[in-house]
């Protein structure tokens, strides 16, 4: 709900979580940090954690920053936002490496690949065929890989996850293992009559912002 382009309150997408057994998620809206801080304070517990984050539109593409508690500028390239995240306290993630709108692609990955350590290899709303390429790339590149579901509803959320081999359920902890590239992602897609809609909705949304990327 915090997205322009998503619905549902932090405590849906949590009651969505626990129903497919899973232990936490960190939420990244677009460009805002605001509901994911709350979600983070009010909802997490020793049993469930709720990372805070967020999804950056630089000028390249997606990127996600995990663990950032502030706002972080858009609109710079990705090499100055990946910057900006690490001044945050939080650590990079590249999602959709190879989305046509949203992706910063390979070219830019290689340009950035020293200074991260993971990238999404499995995203719920990409086809089977594209998480299989960015899981080679991060192979090629000896990084590690998160699962995103990328849902802009409760329902789907927890699709796609991440794999943590830790009973630590903190932050720290977490962010540690995938600095240390021992995180791995994988799941289901997104239903593709869903993942269809997603696709006409965001090109619709493109024209109404004046050929603008979110």
């Amino acid at each position: 709900m915090y997205s322009d382009d998503a619905m549902g309150t932090p405590k849906e997408i949590m009651q969505s979580i626990k129903q497919k057994g899973l232990q936490g998620f960190a939420l990244t809206d677009h460009n805002t940090v605001d509901g994911a801080v709350k979600a983070s304070k009010e909802l997490s517990s020793k049993d469930f954690i709720i990372i805070p984050g967020i999804e950056i539109s630089t000028k390249d593409g997606h990127l996600l920053g995990l663990n950032v508690k502030n706002t972080i500028p858009k609109g710079l390239s990705v090499q100055r936002t990946v910057d900006f995240i690490y001044e945050a306290g939080g650590i990079p993630i590249v999602p959709h490496l190879y989305r046509n709108m949203s992706g910063i692609k390979k070219e830019k990955l290689l340009k950035i690949n020293h200074k991260i350590n993971a990238i999404e290899v499995y995203n719920g709303c990409s086809q089977p065929k594209t998480n299989s390429k960015t899981a080679q790339v991060a192979k090629k590149l000896k990084l590690g890989g998160t699962g995103g579901s990328d849902s802009h509803m409760p329902q789907y959320a927890g699709y796609a996850y991440t794999m943590i081999h830790t009973s630590n359920l903190s932050i720290d902890s977490i962010i540690t293992e995938i600095r240390k590239r021992n995180t791995w992602g994988t799941g289901t897609s997104l239903p593709l009559s869903y993942r269809q809609e997603r696709m006409v909705k965001s090109v619709k949304q493109f024209f109404q912002r004046g050929l603008k990327r979110i």
